[in-house]
């Protein structure tokens, strides 16, 4: 599949590019492409360090690839290289970051399994532009979350109102995680490391309309969870 070549994994203003080794240049350039035209435009205007695993390039491969992420997502590339992989380094430390991804592993499933468990954070009150809330369990807002705030949780999050920033479940791989809110309308939408947001339907919503998004097979899913709208 297509989809399978090349895969983005963001964190903050940094992107990782993914790339499987066994396909040429030009096939990855097409899947590289193809991406950007679905998803470039959540890095529009961001000043982007790119990293690149799996497929080795030469100095003239970057170049092209980093001109065709400035050109396609609107971004400014302040570094491309490839992503440097410590886990070579001496074996203490190797078994000291093995054993702290197990307890990361075990943490996860015993507070983060689904929707009704964990340790939760209440946030009373709306996220204003420039406002980032964040929190290592699941995060209730009970407001809103304007265009320009931010929410950031490493299980689920809940908006007791309307949903117009941008919000990132799962913000530790957690692809189980979920958000929900009384009007999911947010400008960028990340569950784990998988990124999209709801279509421009180009006519502004009437009144609420609870939903949930969730991710399976690597795509976000976006359902009413009211009966009366199923």
């Amino acid at each position: 599949m297509e989809e399978s070549i090349v895969s983005f994994k963001a964190k903050g203003n940094e992107l990782i590019l993914v790339m499987r080794e066994e396909y040429d240049f030009d096939k990855v350039l097409e899947s590289i492409e193809k991406k950007l035209d679905s998803s470039g435009r959540f890095f529009k205007g961001a000043s982007l360090d790119v990293r690149y695993r799996g497929k080795k390039l030469d100095k003239e491969q970057e170049r092209i690839i980093s001109e065709l992420i400035e050109e396609k997502a609107s971004a400014v590339i302040k570094s491309f290289e490839e992503d440097d992989d410590r886990q070579e380094q001496d074996n203490s430390q190797e078994t000291e970051e093995y054993d702290s991804a197990r307890d990361k592993f075990k943490m996860k499933l015993l507070y983060f399994k689904g929707l009704e468990e964990g340790m939760t954070k209440f946030y009373r009150g709306t996220v204003r532009s420039g406002t980032l809330v964040s929190y290592d369990g699941n995060l209730v807002v009970l407001g809103d979350v304007n265009p320009g705030g931010e929410i950031v949780a490493a299980g689920n999050v809940v908006v007791m109102g309307s949903l117009r920033g941008m919000v990132h479940a799962g913000a530790d791989g957690n692809k189980e995680a979920v958000i929900a809110a009384l009007s999911l309308q947010p400008t960028q939408l990340r569950i784990a490391d998988v990124i999209t947001r709801p279509p421009d339907s180009g006519q502004p919503r009437q009144g609420l309309l609870p939903e949930i998004a969730f991710v399976r097979d690597d795509i976000v899913y976006i359902e009413t969870f009211l009966p009366q709208y199923k």
